[in-house]
């Protein structure tokens, strides 16, 4: 695999290793802050501990001294063997501290008469704060004069380790900070387009015209983009391809279709005249309803949406229905109004096929509309045998049918099911078949309600 600046494994890399980076430096900042004034730094020795040192240094050879301060040490403790300071610089004097006055007394007894004298950095001044807690503005020292004429110091400084226990939290939530926003920024660089590419990939699905993908992001994700967008062009080029082709064979199948009808007239036989007649009737019929399934209702040349009110549409429909002595009627308010976006003919040839199979099959149906989450649903009802359970997925497969004659007049292409649901998802909607459990079938085309 290549690796670039625009490579996608790279910019993740690189937003990884800044925001190790950026932890790395966060942890530094919170452990090594100074603390505030109000902080206590007042950490010695405890007097025992001075008083060990202290005996363990005297009690040995002059020349083993230095191998006991080395060995001494360690940890949080810095011990050396310095001269006897000339002068002292205190901080705060135990008459002024109560409480600094009962710490003095406690090392002195530790101490056994030995001289000591507790040090802080220049201008830092040792005092006590609430609840008589002992505050220092800086690191202190203790200072035990031996009785071999030398001075031990003992300092504990504020270790690393104690500040990042004592900031474990704040650390914490600057690391969850810079976590999530590395997350964050290597979703955008991932989950982002890749998102981007499902909603084109599903609005392909429902409109082939749609606009291609933009190229850009990543090298990998630029790549995926071009990719589908050939894809697209490639779909759309074998839709219009074969669209194109059934329209010409259509035409064609026509032409030798009118030449057969006017020969059938030559036929003395008038019932062989008849049958022959109704057969070219029907294979036009079918070619019509093939060139419909394949331009209709593909995406790509699904008419124009349109404002339009579906519950007139089925007002208008029921009584050209019964203008023709069939049986249907619409259960539908005069003044209702429901406006569903959807393009006027499609509507009207989902609607004619749907009634259509009712009046076929159940001599008649009931229209009825309503509205519900932001979609208008329109509902052709009859009162027929229905469908058995298990053929009500394939209904609206194309050339399914469930009875086995072609006779237009009984079971017909095949087709008009198929061109419903088509046309209903290439205007955004759906159809839906199923039965009523008071008998017959029930089919709701459902559509997206207009603003």
């Amino acid at each position: 695999m290549r690796l670039t600046a625009d490579s996608l494994v790279v910019r993740i890399g690189v937003v990884f290793l800044v925001g190790a980076l950026a932890l790395q430096l966060a942890v530094l900042i919170v452990v090594f802050w100074p603390g505030g004034a109000g902080r206590p730094m007042f950490l010695m020795a405890s007097p025992q501990e001075a008083a060990a040192m202290a005996t363990a240094v005297e009690a040995v050879q002059p020349s083993l001294r230095p191998t006991i301060v080395q060995a001494l040490n360690s940890g949080p403790m810095v011990v050396r063997l310095e001269p006897v300071p000339p002068g002292v610089r205190t901080g705060g004097s135990p008459d002024e501290a109560p409480r600094l006055k009962r710490i003095f007394a406690h090392y002195g007894l530790a101490l056994e008469g030995r001289p000591f004298w507790v040090q802080t950095r220049a201008g830092a001044n040792v005092r006590t704060g609430r609840n008589e807690t002992v505050v220092a503005a800086g690191p202190v020292r203790l200072v035990v004069q031996l009785r071999t004429g030398q001075a031990l110091v003992i300092e504990r400084t504020t270790p690393a380790v104690r500040r990042f226990v004592n900031r474990a939290a704040l650390i914490g939530a600057s690391a969850f900070v810079i976590l999530t926003l590395v997350l964050l920024v290597s979703l955008q660089q991932t989950a982002g387009p890749v998102a981007g590419l499902a909603r084109a990939a599903r609005q392909f699905a429902k409109d082939l015209s749609t606009p291609d993908l933009p190229v850009r992001g990543a090298r990998e994700i630029k790549d995926l983009s071009t990719a589908f967008n050939e894809m697209k062009g490639t779909i759309r080029a074998l839709i219009d391809d074969r669209t194109r082709m059934l329209a010409a064979i259509a035409h064609d199948m026509r032409t030798y279709l009118t030449r057969l009808r006017l020969r059938a007239e030559f036929i003395d036989d008038p019932d062989q005249r008849a049958r022959a007649i109704a057969d070219l009737d029907e294979m036009a019929m079918l070619l019509d309803d093939t060139l419909t399934y394949a331009r209709d209702v593909t995406v790509s040349g699904a008419p124009r949406r349109l404002a339009v009110d579906v519950a007139a549409e089925a007002r208008a429909m029921a009584q050209a229905r019964q203008g023709m002595g069939q049986g249907v009627a619409a259960d539908i308010g005069e003044g209702v109004t429901l406006m569903a976006f959807c393009a006027p003919l499609a509507l009207r040839r989902m609607l004619d096929n749907l009634v259509d199979n009712a009046v076929r099959y159940a001599a008649g149906a009931t229209l009825r509309t309503s509205s519900r989450a932001g979609e208008i649903v329109l509902a052709i009802e009859d009162d027929g045998p229905g469908v058995p359970a298990e053929a009500l997925v394939r209904l609206t497969e194309p050339f399914e049918r469930l009875d086995s004659s072609r006779g237009r007049q009984t079971g017909g292409s095949g087709l008009g099911l198929a061109i419903v649901k088509g046309l209903a998802e290439s205007q955004g909607g759906s159809l839906i078949i199923e039965n009523r459990a008071e008998g017959g079938l029930r089919a709701e085309i459902r559509l997206p309600a207009a603003a």
